[in-house]
């Protein structure tokens, strides 16, 4: 689908990777999104995530 409709300038490149040591995020990280909607809500927004996304991917991004 995304080499079909080209929403990126070059082409589609993805280096997988062994994972490394995983280490758990302190209890307050654990669905932050959930826990501080509207602060998230703000970081989303203010980060430029929302604009790109819909840049990218117009109508149908999430």
């Amino acid at each position: 689908m995304l080499e079909k409709n080209k929403p990126f300038k070059g082409p589609i490149e993805t280096e997988i990777v062994q994972a490394g040591e995983f280490y758990p995020a302190e209890d307050y990280h654990q669905h932050y999104y959930k826990n501080n909607p509207i602060r998230y809500k703000f970081y989303r927004y203010r980060c430029g995530r929302y604009q790109r996304l819909k840049e990218l991917w117009g109508s149908e991004s999430p």
